[in-house]
């Protein structure tokens, strides 16, 4: 061979070999190439987290896992190279919350931007987080987590599938399919999954509107009380609606002003939520008439309606609290009297009187 020709070729074949290197490694950066199938101990597949978190980039994780119980907490990362896409990360994990965690802590923020399940499995879905009840069977056979590492459980605990979104947002569907599949998964493995939902979750939009003044969150007849609104710090804005009534429903009316306060109301007749929150040790007082329980720490209440056991509560922001208290301002009761009454006519709840504050 001539000695042109030689180099020629050795070239060419320099060139093949690190093509076939670099396409190689591309494949490794950017698909899940023989990478593993199944992520958090075998709850959620690799094609799953594929579509939560999209298709580009190759996913790795790390786990923590129960010691005796079904159970996990683990940590997924999308990453990829040359493609121009965000890194992405998603945390899920078994959990053990009060059950009104979803209405009554801060920690999972606004209840209105969440997607109710309208059918199947109890939970709700954004673009940033999620949660799936596991079925009551569940309880005690399942290890739940905390950002410490195992969790402590009590009696009146639910039991949920949870996941964060830590590094971007992801489909809403996607999110929700994920969650219900990983505690059928859980379920089937602890041998609690007897009754559990197995149909993929149908969710209930999510809608924004400015606050009529008349029609708070679209409910006839809502007002606020007058002082309930303070000017140029507090007054009217608008409002984001999730969820229908009967059923699980939530309406944030984000204030306009200086303090950008917000107001949450909620309502739910779904009974695995209902019949847990009734659980609560020591949280209720009977109101008059046989009307139902409340509890006034958290201006939450069960009412007794022709349609069944009705949760109703209200909460608001920490900012919105601030400018009350600055002006000594008391209208918890008032505001959620208003909420309760016009709510309880969507549940055919007979007159409900609330105790004084």
């Amino acid at each position: 061979m001539p000695v042109r020709s030689k180099r020629n070729w050795l070239l060419s074949a320099a060139g093949i070999s690190a093509l076939a290197v670099f396409s190689g490694l591309f494949l490794w950066w950017n698909t899940n190439l023989l990478g593993d199938d199944e992520f958090c101990d075998g709850a959620v597949t690799s094609a799953e987290l594929a579509s939560v978190l999209d298709t580009k980039g190759r996913l790795s994780a790390t786990s923590s896992v129960g010691d005796s119980m079904p159970g996990f907490s683990c940590s997924v990362q999308r990453t990829s190279k040359f493609l121009g896409a965000a890194p992405m990360e998603i945390q899920m994990k078994t959990a053990a919350q009060e059950p009104d965690f979803q209405f009554q802590t801060h920690v999972w923020k606004n209840p209105s931007a969440m997607s109710f399940f309208s059918n199947g499995a109890t939970g709700a879905v954004s673009g940033e987080r999620g949660w799936v009840l596991l079925p009551e069977a569940c309880r005690g056979k399942v290890s739940t987590f905390s950002p410490g590492g195992m969790s402590r459980q009590t009696a009146t605990n639910v039991r949920t599938v949870e996941a964060v979104v830590k590094q971007g947002t992801v489909d809403r569907a996607e999110l929700a399919k994920t969650l219900v599949k990983a505690a059928q998964r859980i379920a089937d493995e602890a041998g609690c999954a007897a009754g559990g939902a197995t149909e993929e979750p149908r969710l209930q939009a999510v809608s924004e509107a400015p606050t009529d003044p008349g029609s708070a969150c679209g409910l006839a007849g809502f007002t606020l009380p007058p002082a309930a609104l303070v000017k140029d710090e507090a007054t009217l804005g608008k409002e984001q609606v999730s969820g229908s009534m009967p059923g699980t429903w939530a309406c944030g009316m984000h204030l306009a002003g200086n303090t950008k306060g917000v107001i949450w109301f909620a309502a739910s007749s779904d009974l695995r939520l209902v019949d847990r929150i009734l659980l609560k040790e020591g949280a209720f007082e009977d109101l008059p008439g046989g009307a139902g329980v409340i509890e006034r720490q958290q201006h939450a209440a069960v009412l007794t309606c022709g349609t069944g056991k009705i949760y109703v509560s209200m909460r608001w922001s920490t900012e919105y609290q601030r400018a009350l208290y600055k002006r000594g301002i008391s209208v918890s009761r008032e505001m959620f009297q208003s909420f309760v009454d016009s709510a309880g006519k969507k549940f055919q709840c007979g007159a409900v009187q609330l105790p004084p504050s």
